[in-house]
């Protein structure tokens, strides 16, 4: 590991300690959907913690990162305990995951990054969209028509007559 990664680590990790939590607030957008979006002005290396409204939610939940303005770099994020690492193809700056989440814990994001110059240091203003879905997990119709069968049969076993038994005698 080289200093300049030192340095890095360092300053996201004192960041960290400083970043205050934006609310977010995710509105219906259709059934069992929510969706919200946010933008965020960041310096050289950022922390930045996102809370949502409503705070807990149950189902797969989309995130997808994009810069605006200034060369944004995004390194990594934390979904409900969830990390996720960024590793860019060439030409391709957006960061998108998804993930599974209960709603034992608020929904929370932190987002890690930096804004780059032209060497690759951490130098310079720019900002960077976020837009989030959450889609509650929904069992199909087939798979709901199926344990609705499953039930009617168990009910019809359950309350089918026991025929008596004839005994032959000789």
């Amino acid at each position: 590991m080289n200093l300049k990664s030192l340095l890095i680590a360092a300053a996201l990790a004192g960041s960290a300690l400083a970043s205050v939590a934006a609310p977010v607030s995710l509105l219906p957008s259709g059934p069992g959907m929510f969706s919200g979006g946010f933008t965020q002005t960041v310096d050289g290396l950022f922390v930045d913690d996102f809370t949502f409204s409503p705070a807990s939610f149950s189902g797969v939940v989309s995130v997808s990162l994009s810069s605006v303005s200034g060369p944004v770099s995004f390194f990594s994020a934390i979904l409900n305990g969830q990390g996720f690492s960024f590793f860019p193809e060439l030409g391709q700056p957006d960061f998108s995951f998804s993930a599974l989440v209960t709603n034992d814990t608020p929904l929370m994001l932190t987002v890690f990054g930096a804004v780059l110059d032209a060497a690759g240091n951490p130098a310079g203003a720019g900002s960077y969209a976020g837009v989030i879905t959450a889609a509650a997990v929904v069992p199909e119709p087939q798979s709901l028509a199926l344990v609705l069968a499953g039930l009617a049969m168990l009910g019809f076993a359950l309350r089918r007559k026991q025929q008596p038994v004839k005994r032959i005698d000789q």
